[in-house]
């Protein structure tokens, strides 16, 4: 395969999409062969839209026509067409100005196809591939009355210039992804997504196939439970020898219901799913969740039927769910959606949950009931074939029923898309996960990375991580029916000195601040007509509901208590009303603060609750521990910190230069390299001049060198650059500096110069050219950052010590998107920032990592970027030596897509 940049067809330009509408098409570059479905497209289309094409009426498309639109060089001349089944519904392209670096773009989109997002979809993708060739403006000329056309370029977040001439209107805009671009895209992208998933959440109507007289078989299980669970909806079974099922009409295939279906589940073999898919697309079936097992968890085979499964359904534009999952619920009283093989819908509430294996979400659904935590949702996702962790999190993102989610995902993979939709959803609401960092089959020299990976998804995100399924649901609980703590301060009350102690120094372990009792904030305590005390408060094992009312009122008028933990321990174990009464009330008069109780004598009960006269209820989790109390809030407090700064880590913007022309040349010439290679590398290296033109196209500041193939070419540079030097040769070894390593500091003459040459030839012999003179940087601190994509698309960052201090081995772990607020904790909880202790210090290191990762992120064939060292002071951060690593690209053209 030839690069892009030719005029060869570029495969990494095809891509699966889902529209504004929920539903998905294949966007692809066009081909010569599209002539007739051309032809087609445009006939199906009005007077009026052929005009506004192309400011004339043109009821027929020539033999020319057709040749010009469908040739494309995909440099100067791009066009991509969107393809549902066999016919292209919308035609984008742009022709590039001779001798500039500015296109004209033009849409078509089908009028049966008008307001699904089609244009604007297009445009970013246009946008895409002139970045990628080397533009860097985009120009338009539209009539004035196509409002439509026009909001397409108002909306996508860029800088749009306009005039009128003529009579048409000319728009312009520079194609630098800024900030506001980034963040529209993103927008529409996670619209787009929860609109394809809300037919599989929310569905009007359901079939299940499968669905058999056998009241044993799993399909006939799932209709049982939706139709005793009282879905609202149009309920269908199918099946090939049935008449009815459990007294319902059923339908011999697919083919012959009534109506296309939103949901349709499938419980089936393994082997009958691919065509039962296609059938479901033939009928206008919105989405499908597969039940069955048997697919890639089962084999070669199995993943190969998979695969046929989610290519039928992206032929057809539908989502699918699985396989091999439990299924979903959902508890909207409008809805009542059970299709799952559990034999109750839990109460209804606001915390969604998503889960990858079956058996355990029975589990988590049966904990769930008795803990009477309420769900709004739960999806199982199974063999994540298709819908994925990131569309369900897009989904409740907008689902008005969701507040908070939690999270049971065995993650071997962290892709950017996960990382960005995670940390989109707990921008707006609690978002709890169990952190498996310890992913199955990896192997032990690889452990530690693992749950570093995991440990920075988590800190950049704000997910809030926890390591069993019981602390879990303990975030789930006090997220149910309390507020996110507004801080960190926290007062326990109670009755009993060993359980206040113990929920005390559980509350300092969980990072909460013990607030002093009864004092005023900034006053002071011996002031206050109550107790005074450095944080918990024993009433006394006397104490009666007077007592804990009058304490509860005197730590939630304190502005400084955001959190309250109750524990009250009867004699005699029993049940006091009184007591509850108290609490609840409390709660009801300050619902600024976040209340957690731990009441002995409360067996079998896990909430206290109190229906207001509006209707409202107040409600208090119940913990069996103090101890479980304090952790949950200790996770949320922290979380309620990242939210309040969540501006601040969102992705920044990718600096223009790093999708720039000198880039991309440099980075074809390494491919066209590798490509014609016979060594079988999966990468090939950059040399010296690629490496700095490469990070001087990202903004990163280089120590001035020169690539020498002798001693007097050395010595020439060295006189031209100014001494004192370093002379390095081509194999080097970082860890140690001296002759004989390849590395030598600070020559300070020709003839410390000549002398350290000789010497170095030959201690490496053939290792030493090309050599490198770089001017020697005699202060700072010696820095390692690597960048690394993996095969699976997923990118981390490390930061560490550098030069030889990097023998230690020492480094933090961040993941790809790194926003520049993500970029400044990595560093500073990494050892440099144990050394570099003042934050400004760290300033030019923070944005050179942040500039880094933004370029490995904006380039996906660049597969491993290692700046060792970076030297570092308080005003610079300048990279004295790389290795760059450039592959195959795993998804290189940088658009929306699904996985």
């Amino acid at each position: 395969m030839e690069p892009a940049g030719n005029g060869a067809y570029p495969p990494s330009w095809d891509a699966d999409v889902v529209l504004a509408d929920g539903h998905t098409v294949h966007v692809r570059p066009i081909l010569p062969d599209d002539g007739p479905a051309l032809v087609r497209f445009h006939h199906r289309q009005s007077p009026e839209s052929i005009y506004l094409r192309y400011f004339s009426p043109r009821p027929e498309l020539s033999r020319r026509d057709v040749e010009h639109l469908t040739h494309v060089d995909h440099v100067n001349r791009v066009a991509f067409v969107a393809v549902a089944g066999d016919e292209l519904i919308a035609v984008a392209r742009y022709e590039r100005y001779r001798g500039t670096d500015t296109a004209e773009v033009a849409f078509f989109v089908d009028d049966d196809h008008h307001g699904r997002g089609l244009a604007t979809l297009l445009l970013e993708f246009l946008v895409a591939a002139a970045l990628e060739n080397g533009l860097t403006r985009l120009s338009a000329t539209t009539l004035p009355h196509n409002r439509k056309m026009l909001r397409v370029f108002a909306s996508a977040g860029y800088e749009v210039a306009s005039r009128i001439e003529d009579g048409v209107v000319e728009v312009a805009f520079e194609i630098d992804p800024t900030g506001p671009a980034l963040a529209a895209m993103g927008r529409r992208e996670r619209a787009a997504e929860a609109a394809s998933v809300r037919p599989i959440l929310a569905p009007g109507s359901v079939a299940v196939v499968g669905a058999g007289k056998d009241r044993e078989g799993l399909g006939a299980e799932v209709f049982r439970n939706l139709l005793a669970n009282g879905f609202t909806g149009a309920l269908y079974p199918v099946n090939l020898d049935a008449e009815a099922v459990e007294g319902v009409a059923a339908h011999r295939s697919v083919a012959e219901l009534p109506e296309p279906v939103d949901l349709a589940v499938i419980a089936t073999p393994a082997e009958d799913v691919p065509g039962i898919v296609e059938d479901c697309g033939r009928r206008g079936v919105r989405s499908v969740v597969v039940l069955s097992a048997g697919f890639s968890e089962a084999g070669a085979e199995g993943a190969r039927l998979e695969r046929a499964a989610v290519d039928a359904a992206r032929r057809h534009g539908l989502r699918l769910l699985g396989p091999n999952c439990l299924g979903l619920i959902n508890t909207d009283p409008g809805v009542r959606l059970d299709a799952t093989l559990a034999p109750s819908l839990p109460p209804a509430g606001r915390v969604a949950v998503l889960a990858e294996a079956g058996t355990l979400s029975a589990a988590i659904l049966d904990h769930a009931e008795r803990m009477e935590l309420g769900l709004s949702t739960m999806a199982t996702v199974g063999n994540r074939a298709d819908v994925s962790g990131s569309d369900l999190l897009s989904y409740w993102i907008e689902d008005p029923r969701t507040d908070a989610v939690l999270m049971y995902l065995a993650a071997r993979q962290l892709p950017p898309r996960f990382v960005r939709a995670a940390r989109a959803a707990a921008s707006c609401m609690p978002v709890a996960a169990l952190n498996t960092s310890m992913a199955v089959g990896t192997p032990s020299d690889r452990v530690g990375d693992a749950a570093r990976r995991a440990q920075a998804m988590f800190r950049q995100t704000g997910v809030i991580s926890v390591g069993t399924l019981e602390q879990l649901f303990d975030v789930g609980r006090i997220v149910a029916d309390q507020p996110v703590p507004a801080g960190r301060g926290v007062v326990v009350v109670g009755n009993s000195d060993g359980a206040v102690a113990l929920a005390a120094d559980a509350c300092v372990a969980a990072g909460l601040e013990l607030v002093p009792f009864g004092s005023s904030a900034g006053g002071d305590p011996s002031a206050s007509d109550g107790p005074s005390a450095p944080g918990p408060v024993d009433l006394g094992y006397t104490a009666d509901a007077a007592a804990f009312a009058e304490a509860l009122g005197a730590a939630t008028a304190d502005e400084r208590v955001h959190s309250v933990i109750v524990v009250y321990t009867p004699a005699r174990l029993t049940w006091d009303a009184e007591v509850v009464d108290v609490v609840l009330r409390a709660a009801a008069d300050a619902p600024q603060v976040t209340f957690a109780a731990t009441m002995l004598g409360a067996a079998g009960r896990s909430r206290l609750t109190r229906s207001r006269a509006d209707g409202a209820v107040t409600a208090v989790p119940i913990f069996r521990f103090p101890e479980d109390a304090a952790t949950a809030l200790g996770r949320l407090a922290a979380y309620g910190e990242w939210r309040r700064s969540a501006g601040a880590h969102a992705p920044a913007d990718v600096p223009a230069a790093t999708v720039g022309a000198a880039a991309r040349s440099v980075l074809d010439a390494a491919l066209l390299r590798l490509r014609v290679s016979s060594s079988g590398a999966g990468t090939v290296p950059l040399d010296p001049d690629e490496q700095w033109r490469l990070l001087g196209s990202a903004g990163v500041e280089v120590i001035e060198r020169s690539v020498v193939a002798g001693v007097d070419e050395a010595v020439a540079a060295a006189q031209q650059m100014g001494w004192p030097v370093a002379l390095k040769a081509a194999t080097r070894d970082r860890l140690t500096r001296s002759v004989a390593s390849g590395v030598v500091l600070d020559l300070d003459d020709e003839e410390q110069l000549r002398s350290a040459w000789a010497r170095m030839s030959e201690a490496v012999g053939n290792g030493m050219l090309p050599a490198v003179v770089q001017r020697f940087a005699d202060s700072g601190l010696d820095v390692a950052v690597e960048v690394h994509r993996d095969d699976d698309g997923a990118g981390t960052v490390r930061v560490g010590l550098g030069g030889p201090a990097a023998i230690l081995d020492e480094f933090e772990l961040g993941v790809l998107p790194l926003s520049l607020a993500d970029a400044s904790s990595l560093v500073a909880i990494s050892p440099v920032g144990r050394v570099l202790t003042d934050p400004l210090d760290r300033v030019p290191l923070v944005e050179l990592v942040h500039r880094l990762a933004t370029m490995v992120e904006s380039h996906d064939g660049l597969r491993s970027v290692r700046a060792d060292p970076i030297v570092v002071s308080p005003m610079w951060a300048r990279v004295a030596d790389v290795d760059i690593e450039v592959g195959e690209p795993i998804e290189e053209f940088a658009v929306r897509r699904l996985d």
